[in-house]
Parts: C-alpha cells; structure tokens; sequence
C-alpha cells in the first residue's frame, strides 16, 4: 500500500501525466517501430504532394540537401590505386543503376528521399567491368515505398517486422523488396501488373533513415511536425487572396426609376447594362437595380496586415524542420551578423550531426567499404583497408570572410585548432593540400616567380623575407641589380628559417 502511494504522489508531481489537464491527450504506448508504420504510408504521401505544391515544404527539402550534402561528401584514399579508381567511378554515371547521375547527384538523391519521405534504400548491384567502372558496382536508390511492409511474422523462417527480416540481437538481416514501385503503371507482358516482392540480403541493401529511439527500425518524413501547419498557412493565404481580390472590386450601383426596372424577373436584382443578374462583382463593374434614380459607389474596405501571422507559422515550420526563420522565409530585413552567426552555429551542428551521424555511416562509408571489397577481390588492392581514409562533408560558406579566417588563423597560431582540421573546415584533405602545396611551390620556383602570397618569400606586411629575394624583387622591377642587395631583412618581418639564403 505504501508503494502504490509513493507511486502516485510521484505520478502528481508530473503535469504532464495528470488527467485534469490532460483529459484529451491520448498517447500510443506503442514502440518506435510500430508508430512509424502505423503513419509513415499517409506522412509521405502528405509530404510529396506539400514538396509538390507548397514553396516552403519544397524550400525545406532543398535546404537539407544543399547543406547535408551540397556538392557531395566526398571519400579520400591515401593510396593511389584506390584514388584513381574511386575518381573514375564516383565522377562518372557508371556508378548509378540507372545511368542518370555520378555518385554525389546520388548522394543528394538520397538526401531528398530521406527529407521528403523519411527514409531511403540503395541496392548495391553487381555491373560490368568497364574503364569508367572498375570494380562492377552499381547502386540503386529506391524510394521508402519499395519496402513490402505487409510481410509480417515469422517468413521463411526469419522473424519479419514491417519488411524487415530481424536477426536474434533485432539486426535487419534482410529487406521485402517491391521490384517495382507500387505505384507505378507497369506492365509486363500478358496485360499483368508486376507488384510482388522479393527478400534481399541486408549485406546488399543500405537503408538510410534517421534513428531517433532506440530499436527504430523505420522513420517517417522530417515534415511531419510541420505538415499541418504549412497547409493553413497556404489555406490562409488563398483566403486572404480571395479578400483582397473583393476589395479590390469598385464597382457603381445605378439606380433606375424608369418602366424597365420595374419589368422583368430580375426586376428587385442587380443587373449589367445587358439586363442579367449579377451574382459576383469585378473590379470596375456598372450595375443596375430599381430604385429613385441615383448613383452609388461599392468600395469594399481593406484590412489589416497579417504579415505577423504568417513569420510566426514560418518560424514555427523553421523550428520543427531544424532550420532557421530566414533560411525557410528567406527574409533578412532584421538579419545582421551576430544573429545570423548565431542561428548558423545550432544549424551547422544540427547538420554536422545528420553527417556523421546518418549520410556517412549508413551510406557513404558502406559505399566505401564495398567499393574496396570489390576491388580486392579483382585483385586491384590487398585486402586491408588502407590507413588514413576519410570522409569530408562539403564546408560551409563563412557568413564573414574576412572576420572568420582572421579568427580562424589566430585559432591555428594559437594551437587551439590543428591546421589539418582547419583545412578540414574547408572540405580539403590535408594530405592532399600539402601536395598541392609543394607541387605549386615547385612550379613557381622553377617559374622564377614569387606571389606575395608565398609565405617563404613573403612576409606578412608584404615585405621581402630575405635580402636576396629583396634584390630579386627589385631586379625584376628595374632590370639591373639593387645596390641594397645586402641590406637585411624587413625589420617588421619575422626571421624566415625556410628561406633560400
């Protein structure tokens, strides 16, 4: 007894579960797989058609495509084998089933799918080996429809939720694939529709969704907090159209004492110059009616500004989608610097988390890790992955240049941030810039020239680092030698260790 009332004074102290204020709300109880399935079907097909139709779902989806994936995600091998390979097949259409885009158009592809309908497939297919494919490797991006979510129960002697073969720990072991999309108007020969599905290997399926509780096997549209709410938006505005469209309407109302308004069916009615009744009015209109012969004018009064209304709806549809006001809105009248720098910084990390913690691990680096199985087993490359491979999302743009890298290189000088990181920021890898580097160094070296922005050369102030590169300068400017070619350095200019003596 004294359990049960602890248990219920601990019950009261949650508003939130107490029924007085409460009465209506009906929670599910149910597990984060069943109340995907239970809504996910109905949430798509909302979101599509909202995608199709309303600017701001559309706006959505794009903006988490250009950020999540924007350019591409791109992988860097250390070694050149698997370098040169991965260019030639990620760069090229071969990399896709349906010959339509590269791999970073396919990484976008999936993106959108994911946004828009909450969850995605990519089959991993075999190909022929061909120059611009290498390894004989294919994908094939399906949409969140392909799944065959009747399968339910114990199938082939695989416990199947939703689908989705399970193994014991509730690993997918295997995905009911439609073919084709239910949806479509196929035909196969015989006048019969092909809708029936098959099991694919979990190894040869990657299912890209974002898990937010723990044993989710599905996930629902990232519009779905906000579907309803856009759609009165777009209600209310039509109606707002319609009300502006009618007080727009001037028109003038003559009233006629003669015998021919007094005849007629439409005789106590509105009428045009032709004598039909009029039901509806338009901007300019002349009307008749009877009446002691005068003239009035219908001028329907205006109303007020619903400018609030709707950055409110928005900035509510901006919160539930992840994103900031005037990203969705595109509005920056009130936007300055600190602001914006502020809403990109949650932004960024919100974005960096949909990264590293979905696009990479369930789709590039698969995509990675099959693309080298592959090549092994032709024999390309040994069958260890390299050390030092990596994934390098897109960078973002600064919202200050000149402000962002000055506190950037004050970072780096500091030791706060290591300079591959730094470069990182830019979606480079080190590695490779240091390459770039010393092959551009050389170049201008064996060129005989020397940019101010060559460090070895150059200081900072712009200055000469050494006597010797003074005198060069000043040769190159007045085409004899400098009598100061032994003066020293620029004072204001720290000692180069690098520099060419």
């Amino acid at each position: 007894m004294g359990r049960l009332r602890d248990a219920w004074q601990a019950l009261r102290g949650y508003a939130a579960a107490q029924d007085s204020r409460a009465s209506s709300w009906a929670a599910s109880g149910g597990s984060a797989t069943a109340e995907v399935g239970a809504a996910a079907p109905t949430v798509a097909r909302r979101a599509r058609d909202a995608v199709r139709n309303d600017p701001y779902a559309a706006r959505i989806v794009d903006l988490w495509t250009g950020n999540a994936v924007g350019a591409g995600i791109t992988t860097r091998w250390p070694d050149k084998a698997h370098a040169e390979a991965w260019r030639r097949w990620s760069d090229s259409t071969a990399c896709d089933a349906e010959g339509r885009l590269d791999l970073y158009g396919l990484q976008a592809l999936v993106m959108r799918a994911v946004v828009e309908s909450g969850e995605c497939f990519v089959r991993l297919l075999p190909a022929d080996i061909t120059p611009a494919n290498p390894i004989g490797l294919r994908l094939q991006v399906l949409e969140s429809d392909h799944l065959d979510t009747a399968r339910q129960g114990v199938i082939e002697g695989v416990p199947t939720l939703q689908g989705i073969g399970l193994g014991e720990a509730g690993e997918p072991v295997g995905y009911w694939l439609h073919r084709v999309h239910p949806g479509a108007s196929w035909v196969l020969p015989g006048g019969a529709t092909w809708l029936g599905s098959q099991r694919v290997p979990a190894r040869d399926v990657l299912h890209i969704y974002r898990k937010r509780r723990p044993g989710q096997l599905r996930d629902v549209s990232w519009l779905a907090p906000v579907l309803t709410r856009l759609r009165d938006l777009g209600d209310y505005e039509a109606a707002l159209l319609m009300k502006a469209k009618i007080e727009a309407c001037l028109a003038a109302v003559v009233s006629d004492d003669g015998d021919d308004a007094m005849t007629g069916p439409a005789s106590g009615l509105l009428r045009d110059a032709q004598g039909r009744t009029v039901e509806s009015f338009e901007p300019g209109m002349i009307l008749y009616r009877r009446g002691m012969g005068s003239v009035e004018v219908v001028n329907p009064s205006g109303g007020g500004s619903h400018a609030a209304f709707a950055r409110r709806a928005l900035e509510a549809s901006a919160v539930g989608t992840g994103l900031t006001y005037d990203q969705v809105a595109g509005d920056l009248i009130q936007a300055n610097y600190s602001s914006l720098r502020a809403g990109k910084i949650e932004f960024r990390r919100l974005c960096e988390q949909v990264q590293y913690g979905m696009l990479i691990p369930m789709l590039v680096r698969p995509v990675a890790d099959r693309f080298h199985a592959q090549g092994a087993l032709l024999g390309l490359w040994g069958a260890e992955v390299p050390d030092g491979l990596s994934h390098v999302p897109p960078a973002h743009e600064m919202i200050d240049p000149l402000k962002d890298t000055t506190a950037l290189i004050a970072q780096v000088r500091a030791g706060f941030v290591p300079q591959p990181e730094a470069v990182g920021a830019f979606g480079y890898d080190f590695r490779q810039v240091v390459e770039m580097i010393r092959e551009a160094n050389a170049l201008l070296d064996e060129a005989g020239l020397s940019l101010d922005s060559d460090p070895r050369r150059v200081a900072k102030s712009g200055a000469a680092q050494d006597a010797a590169q003074l005198a060069a300068i000043e040769i190159a400017a007045t085409g004899a030698a400098s009598p100061r070619a032994d003066a020293p350095a620029d004072a204001g200019a720290a000692p180069n260790p690098g520099a060419t003596p």
